[in-house]
């Protein structure tokens, strides 16, 4: 699976959808993405957010954001403690990196997502940064 993002990019799949349509789904938290006890790969990645849309249900018909809108927000009932976050630098940029611990969002306390995550609709919205070998 690694390999074959590495050669193509990440990509939009015409025959998959998901609870947010057809796109690319990126996370604030890379304990959700880690699907090995003792190692996981993690791609570090440039996106383009724009203007996100918020929503707190499932949408599956989903394959663009509305109309002034550039990806889509999917408010999660948690989020990484905010105040936990670290900046860092990297190639000369200053990026936030979340590192907290799952906090209740009382604004999205009814939502049907567990966690936030961003939702981009078009493959150039998005570009690889790193790969990370991640050992637990």
């Amino acid at each position: 699976m690694v390999a074959a993002i590495l050669k193509s990019r990440l990509r939009i799949m015409p025959h998959l959808g998901g609870r947010v349509g057809k796109g690319i789904y990126l996370r604030l938290r890379t304990a959700v993405s880690c699907t090995s006890e003792k190692a996981g790969i993690m791609f570090l990645t440039e996106v383009a957010l724009g203007k996100p849309y918020c929503i707190t249900c499932d949408d599956p018909t989903l394959c663009r954001p509305p109309a002034g809108y550039d990806s889509i927000l999917a408010c999660g009932r948690t989020e990484p403690d905010p105040a936990q976050d670290e900046e860092v630098l990297l190639e000369g940029r200053k990026m936030l990196v979340c590192q907290g611990k799952p906090t209740p969002m009382p604004a999205y306390k009814n939502s049907s997502f567990s966690q936030s995550k961003y939702i981009i609709y078009q493959e150039s919205q998005c570009r690889f940064c790193y790969l990370v070998h991640l050992h637990f």
